[in-house]
């Protein structure tokens, strides 16, 4: 056996003796970062030229990329209900239909609850509040989003990271709570529109030149801006666009910022080796794309294209960058296959284990499809933009769409029969419909997408309750 070999097989043996040595849990720590609203080629360890994620590329280097992850929605609730109970949107229906995760729901923290883990939550987000139920299995969960000032720059990351900071230095003073690991849960809110990043990352990636009037004003653009854009009563200019696009990026660099924060702590009490660290995001953002904004009505690659990192020393090899495509809520089964947890008995889970990291199992076939669902008909975001566009036909936006990628290609598939298809390796910007040049590619993709929505788990509808945690 290799001597690198004979190494790692010595660390995983003797790990849990030497930590139960140090006062340290024998089971891993898990840290799950999601950064809300990340598009995927906004990070320079995916390729982007600018250098947004300092903090997070160090862990790239030390862990491993997956540069073609895809979330499984388009929006906070549903992708984060995929995250929590490794099911897609037409499976565990938490979407626009019906908002609040399911009480019968078995998740990621529930299971790792009853595996003796103490499970804390922060989210500046308020689709992740308890009204939602997204509290289901935290033994702590702070809602940062109702303590944050109207005016301010900060939309809640550093409120979040004075209560987890907190909390680790809490812990590493307490015996009692070191012999526990612990699960965390941080959702940073910043790329969220408006963009308005703090300084020195608002000034950092915005063109010289640029009038600060106008950079104020455009800092400030939110709800029910992005409603009138996608209805084309906006008056953004091109100009406009690239300064939005500049604040967005300035989000990305003070989220980075705040999650070095945490991942610096870490590290200065000697567990970050002993640690199961995740960053993701959600889903991604569109600021002007497919004459789109925001993260609404849409399944392109700019919403469901994410950042995806995973590091964990002694068992994920470093420096790696796996291109094979995979989703994000595939961290389920991944999290807990890492911290040696059992999946709950009786549920069922349709996410696999992310490649590069050892665990068994077939994962996910190279031919299998990757899905991001939008399960409609957007009841409220239509009821909205009818009360503020009365004179707008919105009939086109009510629908439910599902993009399917497989073979190459991506097809759109509208519930109104309208629908799209791109061959995305050729065409990544999908840009070019090719829906009525090749009907017979069209017809075949239409057909997967039918099989995907009759799959057999869907026809089971596993939703009774598998193991409690609580």
């Amino acid at each position: 056996m290799p001597d690198v070999l004979l190494k790692r097989a010595f660390l995983l043996a003797f790990l849990p003796l030497a930590l139960a040595g140090c006062g340290e849990s024998a089971r891993p720590n898990i840290v799950l970062i999601i950064i809300d609203t990340a598009r995927g080629d906004r990070f320079p360890f995916d390729g982007y030229a600018r250098p947004t994620a300092p903090n997070l590329q160090v862990i790239a280097n030390e862990g491993v990329v997956y540069t073609q992850a895809f979330s499984p929605a388009p929006w906070t609730v549903p992708a984060h209900a995929s995250l929590f109970t490794g099911q897609y949107p037409s499976l565990h229906k938490t979407d626009c239909g019906s908002l609040r995760l399911p009480d019968e729901a078995v998740t990621l923290a529930e299971t790792l609850h009853a595996a003796g883990y103490r499970t804390v939550g922060h989210t500046a987000n308020p689709w992740l509040g308890s009204e939602y139920n997204f509290q289901q299995g935290f033994d702590t969960y702070g809602e940062t989003w109702r303590e944050v000032p109207q005016e301010g720059e900060d939309t809640g990351a550093g409120l979040t990271n004075g209560k987890v900071l907190r909390f680790l230095r809490w812990r590493a003073d307490n015996p009692d709570a070191r012999s526990q690991p612990f699960f965390l849960f941080i959702n940073y809110f910043e790329p969220h529109l408006p963009y308005h990043p703090p300084e020195p990352e608002r000034s950092r990636f915005l063109r010289p030149g640029v009038d600060p009037a106008r950079v104020k004003r455009l800092s400030r653009l939110g709800h029910p801006d992005e409603m009138r854009y996608i209805v084309g009563l906006s008056d953004l200019t091109a100009d406009d666009m690239a300064i939005l696009n500049d604040l967005y990026d300035g989000e990305i660099a003070y989220a980075d910022r705040r999650a070095g924060e945490v991942l610096s702590l870490l590290r200065d009490q000697g567990i970050l080796d002993r640690t199961i660290v995740a960053i993701a995001g959600d889903h991604g953002e569109n600021i002007g794309d497919h004459h789109m904004m925001d993260h609404k009505l849409s399944v392109h690659d700019t919403l469901l294209h994410v950042p995806l990192l995973l590091r964990y020393p002694p068992r994920i090899r470093p420096g790696q960058r796996i291109d094979a495509r995979v989703q994000m809520h595939d961290l389920y089964p991944t999290l807990l296959g890492l911290a040696g947890v059992a999946p709950p008995e009786g549920v069922t889970v349709e996410a696999v284990p992310l490649p590069g990291t050892g665990l068994p199992g077939p994962g996910r076939p190279p031919d299998a499809p990757i899905v991001g669902e939008f399960v409609g008909p957007p009841v409220e975001f239509l009821r909205v933009m009818q009360e503020l566009f009365p004179e707008r036909d919105l009939s086109r936006y009510n629908r439910t769409l599902i993009a399917l990628r497989r073979g190459g290609y991506k097809v759109q598939w509208g519930s109104d029969g309208r629908h799209a298809l791109y061959h995305i390796d050729d065409d990544p910007g999908e840009t070019n419909d090719l829906a009525a040049a090749e009907p017979d590619r069209l017809q075949e993709m239409l057909q997967q997408v039918k099989d995907w929505l009759n799959r057999p788990a869907r026809r089971a509808h596993p939703r009774s309750r598998g193991t409690s945690a609580q």
